[in-house]
């Protein structure tokens, strides 16, 4: 809110002596001469001989606004109103004032009483507007902009506090078009080409927002955080070494400019050039020995260098430089986190959001350090604001969607990896990573068509050819599983993994042979593929060799202890060797390592099936239901049970959702059983 102009009035020449009038005179020429606390003494002295007098309340708050005393000016002007509710002018500066003290809601309420007296004063919708973007309500802010619009149509002020409002709905093209309309107004707005360019940045409208980014410099070389982003569209084009040389350049015409060296460490950072980064942002400081966000961008360099003590060290000073620096307290939470200090992490992250509610790392970090100690629902909350500040945050969906799994909440997560996926379309490893967690809940053709679509945009990526094996598999499609095994070793003859992936197939066309010499090769190419030596031990399953299989579950456990599903399937080894104490015992590990996790109850559905007992199998696949509606597998396999029991209803209504979800099985069990 703009600063309040004090009211002045020429009062009667003849009002002379101690009269109220006299006092209003004096305290109105005092706050003219900027004398506030003069002003205020014969404000006062006027209310005390004309204590209902309105003018003398209006006029010292605001005098009171002046000297930043809101609570004051805000008593004041109650009082104004308390005689006369029609001054409109009361109604409106005490909005400002409620503003001032970040009474946001009780600002919007004043604006609306002063717009009932002038429904045509545009200034009061725009500081209405202002208020309701505080309190986040932007589509309500942008109605009461468009409003002042509609009054001032030329005035840039209020289309540039438009778009602001669009970029928090993150329309970021309205918002482009309400900057490039404001900057038409007034082209030297550096702010708006600023802004224009983070729109533009948001919508990866790299090349464009490069341009406004050096407008913006032109105009105001010092906006905070300008030369960050300038070096981040840069490389996000793939240009580092053009940042790298615009900067050098600049740096040339201008050697003793503080800010282009920070910009220019930016880009080598971003080019991976740590040493020369450091160098340029020693000088920077060296130049501007004030230059908080050259020490907060070191502390970042430093963080990625892991030099965790020297980028605390970096982040205090930028802090201590600049308290108001909220990405100071996000470069010393990040470096804390990785010197293990999670409680002072935590709470830099706090401040940081309460200085910079928009800066949607700390709501991120916040989040991951919660999830860390497993309180889910309090870090998916952290990433909910997170995505609320930036939609466009891939990292947040991916970590709440992590958060979701392992609550139990497979849709939900699902749901995560595809959000994630539809923001960065190009991305290899979100394409794998959601279709291995598909291929884990028996989404096989969920999983088929994320690895096409991951094929489509990059056929050379061994992974996807590997991991659509493993799909196919699933679906019952060995052969074309093979052939896409056979692609992945092709193009990449060392990897571990797709031997393995195709001596799984090989293990599901029961050639246990090729089958056992893929695993050991898997295993020779990397003998920490703790997965290899888990599908090993399967493999021993199916041969009937279960203590060789419990070996290999317990070198899965040596590589890796926290490998619930080692316990899982060493229980269901044991279940067959008659040790069912054992059995028993590394079931409760597995549930208490992964207690949401449907693998375990997958294993020790199938044990109980093994040792007949039948009540408590039904129990497992029901659990593993509830946990993934959409298990084929499951269903299949309590769809048998409850047929061989005389359930036949029951059984028909299991093996026709089996069929549903893509079980190949399934057919022949409705055919002998539902027909």
């Amino acid at each position: 809110m703009k600063r309040l102009i004090v009211i002045i009035f020429l009062l009667p020449i003849y009002c002379f002596g101690q009269s109220a009038d006299a006092y209003l005179q004096s305290g109105n020429a005092k706050a003219n001469l900027k004398d506030y606390n003069g002003a205020i003494a014969d404000f006062t002295k006027a209310i005390s001989l004309s204590p209902r007098d309105a003018n003398a309340y209006l006029y010292r708050a605001n005098a009171y606004s002046n000297l930043n005393n809101n609570s004051a000016a805000i008593a004041d002007f109650s009082k104004t109103l308390e005689i006369n509710q029609g001054i409109v002018d009361a109604w409106h500066y005490r909005a400002n004032a409620k503003s001032n003290n970040k009474d946001y809601q009780g600002a919007v309420e004043d604006f609306t009483r002063a717009i009932t007296l002038q429904p045509n004063n545009a200034e009061l919708y725009e500081y209405r507007g202002v208020a309701k973007a505080n309190l986040n309500q932007n589509k309500e802010a942008i109605a009461d902009y468009d409003i002042a619009v509609r009054i001032k149509p030329t005035d840039p002020k209020l289309i540039f506090y438009r778009a602001n409002s669009k970029t928090n709905l993150n329309d970021h093209k309205g918002a482009i078009a309400d900057y490039s309309i404001a900057i038409r107004l007034d082209p030297n707005n550096a702010e708006a080409w600023f802004y224009r360019a983070n729109a533009e940045s948001n919508i990866k409208q790299y090349a464009p927002a490069v341009a406004d980014y050096l407008k913006a410099a032109e105009l105001n070389p010092k906006l905070p955080e300008l030369y960050h982003y300038l070096a981040n569209a840069q490389s996000n084009m793939g240009e580092s070494k053009s940042a790298v040389d615009f900067f050098t350049k600049a740096i040339l015409a201008s050697p003793n400019k503080a800010e282009l060296y920070m910009g220019r460490a930016i880009a080598q950072g971003n080019a991976d050039d740590n040493d020369a980064a450091l160098a340029d942002y020693s000088k920077a400081v060296k130049l501007n020995p004030k230059y908080d966000e050259a020490y907060q961008n070191r502390a970042d360099l430093r963080v990625k260098i892991k030099d965790f003590k020297a980028a605390v060290s970096d982040a205090d000073t930028a802090l201590r430089i600049n308290p108001k620096n909220g990405y100071g307290y996000v470069s010393r939470a990040k470096a804390k986190l990785g010197s293990r200090d999670s409680v002072g992490a935590l709470a830099d992250f706090a401040n940081a959001i309460r200085i910079t509610p928009t800066a949607n790392y700390a709501y991120l970090g916040s989040g991951d350090i919660k999830a860390g100690q497993k309180r889910y629902q309090e870090a998916i909350d952290f990433y909910n604001k997170s995505i609320e500040v930036f939609a466009q945050n891939a990292d947040a969906y991916l970590h709440r969607a992590a958060a979701k799994a392992a609550m139990g909440n497979t849709e939900g997560s699902f749901a995560d990896y595809k959000k994630a996926i539809d923001v960065i379309p190009q991305n290899n490893d979100l394409y794998i990573e959601y279709a291995k967690m598909l291929i884990a809940a028996g989404r096989s053709r969920q999983a088929l068509e994320v690895l096409n679509n991951g094929i489509a945009i990059n056929p050379k990526n061994v992974i996807f050819y590997s991991l659509r094996g493993v799909a196919k598999s699933q679906l019952g499609d060995n052969i074309g599983a093979i052939d896409d095994h056979d692609d992945a070793i092709k193009m990449s003859p060392n990897s571990s993994e797709a031997y393995m992936n195709r001596g799984n197939s090989y293990m599901a066309l029961k050639e246990y042979d090729k089958a056992l010499e893929d695993l050991n090769k898997a295993i020779v190419l990397n003998d920490a593929n703790d997965e290899a030596y888990l599908s090993r031990g399967d493999l021993k399953v199916a041969k009937k060799e279960y203590n060789g299989a419990i070996y290999d579950y317990i070198n899965v456990l040596l590589l890796n202890p926290k490998n619930f599903k080692a316990y899982a399937k060493r229980g269901l080894a044991e279940s067959y060797t008659g040790d069912i104490a054992a059995m028993n015992k590394d079931f409760d590990m597995a549930i208490k390592m992964a207690p949401a996790n449907e693998a375990v109850y997958v294993a020790r559905s199938n044990a109980r099936i093994n040792l007949k007992d039948w009540n408590g199998a039904i129990a497992d696949l029901s659990k593993i239901i509830s946990l993934n509606p959409q298990n084929a597998r499951a269903y299949l396999n309590r769809g048998t049970i409850k047929a061989e029991r005389g359930d036949k209803t029951g059984a028909c209504v299991d093996l026709n959702k089996a069929a549903t979800f893509g079980s190949s099985e399934a057919m022949a069990a409705i055919n002998k059983w539902c027909m």
